[in-house]
């Protein structure tokens, strides 16, 4: 795995951990009609794009931990691939050293 795999798999793991805070405090305390937003958790560490996404289908992909969410366009094929695709957002899986460190990562 060179170095920038490696910082891109650590940073799709923080953008991880930032929406399940995210998600942590709707379930605490959200009551809106809109579904929560959450950071794209692509291997970009400059993007901030957000995308919504309800909070079941955002709990199943969770109890993966190669599973993440990106929006269209952001996908890396060096790194993962599709398994679902929305209207608003992309569901991949990482795959190789990617999806290795993705699960030691996951809480």
């Amino acid at each position: 795995m060179t170095l920038w795999e490696q910082r891109a798999a650590r940073n799709e793991a923080l953008f991880r951990e930032v929406n399940e805070n995210i998600a942590r405090l709707e379930e605490s305390y959200g009551s809106t009609i809109t579904e929560p937003a959450f950071i794209c958790e692509c291997a970009n560490e400059a993007c901030t794009e957000k995308f919504a996404v309800d909070l079941d289908i955002y709990q199943r992909v969770r109890e993966e931990p190669r599973l993440f969410f990106v929006l269209a366009g952001h996908q890396d094929s060096q790194l993962e691939r599709v398994v679902e695709t929305d209207r608003d957002y992309l569901i991949v899986e990482k795959t190789g050293e990617a999806g290795e460190v993705a699960e030691r990562t996951h809480n």
